[in-house]
């Protein structure tokens, strides 16, 4: 049991360490420069990654714009706002029903989207239909586009901005080999990349006031 949470510990810190400081760097700078202009950052995700995109946009919503105690509110507020393309059960089911599944993301930047705006693209294969057409529709508004994966060469290097990409061994941990590899690993990172913005993010709040 200890061996295999000594691996465990071990890969994580390796595949954290995968991405380039200037990478994560790039993207930070990114979440500043659209909270300075007031642009929102969308982000979406499937399955396990939805659970990424939810903290990510609760984060940034609320963290820069709360005291460190969390007892009030501190610090100045714009238009700037994060945005799930996940959140809506009816709009998901919706979708996928009248246009089909790998539409549901995209078809919600058509309407809720301008130039200017991030879109924080979430996928371990970084093949996934919904991420690739979302970064499509995303490209023809004049979105930054920002994917994360695990996966070297994928399709939606095409349309990326900014890669933020894990480059890690074959895992030998149980549940994340094989298709999987590093999956959980992976969902690590979003985690520790998103604070890292969100953090930083704060501090730049703080320090305009």
């Amino acid at each position: 049991m200890n061996n295999l949470v000594e691996i465990y510990k071990n890969e994580s810190d390796k595949a954290f360490r995968s991405i380039t400081s200037s990478d994560i760097s790039d993207f930070v700078t990114l979440v500043i420069k659209a909270y300075k202009n007031e642009k929102k950052v969308f982000a979406c995700g499937n399955g396990g990654n939805v659970a990424s995109v939810q903290n990510l946009v609760l984060d940034l919503n609320m963290h820069p714009f709360v005291s460190e105690d969390k007892s009030s509110r501190k610090g100045k507020r714009n238009k700037f706002q994060a945005i799930s393309l996940c959140d809506s059960a009816a709009a998901i089911t919706g979708m996928t029903n009248d246009i089909g599944f790998e539409n549901i993301f995209a078809e919600q930047l058509k309407y809720q989207a301008s130039a200017g705006d991030i879109l924080f693209a979430m996928s371990g294969s970084g093949n996934s239909s919904n991420i690739i057409e979302a970064l499509k529709v995303a490209k023809d508004i004049g979105m930054i586009c920002v994917v994360m994966t695990r996966n070297q060469n994928t399709k939606s290097d095409e349309y990326a901005d900014l890669v933020l990409r894990i480059i890690s061994p074959p895992s030998n941990f149980p549940g994340q080999t094989g298709g999987n590899n590093n999956n959980f690993h992976y969902e690590d990172c979003i985690s520790k990349v998103s604070h890292i913005a969100v953090g930083i993010l704060k501090q730049y709040v703080e320090n305009e006031n």
